[in-house]
């Protein structure tokens, strides 16, 4: 029987979602992407550029496996990476525009190199990371205080081309998706008093993890990085969510300062982008 892939809706997507909180912290990355998707398709059900896939069958159903492409970013979850379903699926995707396969947890991983191998497909790059990992209970007991001068509260949409400027992964399309994520997702920001200027700052990537966390030129080794992380943190942890960041290997300070306030490594995850088959692709502006 041919493999097809399926187009999945809502319903279907939070009864995914509900597979993934067994043996938990271990499908923690699989549960909070498809909570962050759930609510993007509730926020705005005809979200541009994003298609949501599974494999038609049972088997894919009962493994709860999917397949996200969200613009030029691709996720992938299943609780069997055994069976080989999740690189059949992978196999039916077109990669022709190129794809920054992004937060694949080990255990999926070979089935993506697996299908870059069949594919012949180059890389531009492929990183790991280090899954550092809190539960709520824990990040409601960070302690947040800003210094005297300095404000804690949401990021705004404005905000959005200075943390692209300052990001230093910022790339063609990068503002929408900063603007989209400081929109829809948990976010903070650390504002001088006075002037309101924004020195420091974290929002919440596509698959749930704290992402772009940054401070601004000028205002380094002050203890702001960390600030942010833990009201980001307290802010998820009081919707009742556990707290996820990736770190790499050789970012000392990030893994440093995750280790400190408590966090600890669960899993490694994996970013890799495929170059396009048939030319460069320049994604449209504000899509």
């Amino acid at each position: 029987m041919c493999a097809k892939l399926k187009v999945m809706g809502l319903s279907e997507l939070e009864e995914y979602q509900k597979l993934y909180t067994q043996n938990w912290p271990k499908y923690c990355p699989e549960y909070y992407c498809l909570d962050n998707f759930i609510q993007f398709l509730k926020a705005d059900p005809q979200i541009k550029n994003l298609k949501l896939f599974t494999l038609a069958g049972e088997q894919a159903s009962a493994d709860a496996l999917f397949v996200i492409v969200d613009r030029y970013q691709l996720f992938v979850g299943s609780l069997n990476n055994s069976n080989g379903l999740l690189q059949q699926a992978l196999e039916l995707l077109d990669w022709s525009a190129g794809f920054k396969c992004s937060s694949i947890s080990s255990r999926h991983i070979q089935a993506v190199d697996n299908v870059v191998q069949s594919k012949q497909l180059e890389l531009e790059f492929r990183d790991p990371t280090n899954l550092f990992y809190m539960m709520a209970e824990d990040a409601l007991k960070l302690q947040v205080e800003p210094p005297a001068g300095f404000i804690l509260k949401s990021l705004s949409v404005a905000d959005a081309p200075l943390i692209n400027e300052e990001w230093p992964n910022h790339h063609l399309g990068s503002l929408y998706f900063i603007q989209r994520q400081i929109r829809m997702c948990v976010n903070a920001g650390l504002y001088a008093e006075e002037s309101q200027e924004l020195v420091a700052w974290c929002i919440r990537l596509q698959g749930g993890y704290l992402g772009a966390l940054q401070v601004k030129s000028g205002h380094e080794r002050r203890g702001f990085g960390s600030l942010v992380t833990r009201e980001i943190s307290r802010r998820l942890a009081a919707q009742g969510h556990d707290v996820m960041a990736l770190v790499g290997p050789s970012n000392k300070p990030s893994a440093g300062m995750f280790s400190t306030l408590g966090f600890r490594i669960i899993d490694q995850c994996h970013w890799l982008r495929t170059r396009p088959t048939n030319g460069e692709f320049t994604w449209p502006e504000g899509e």
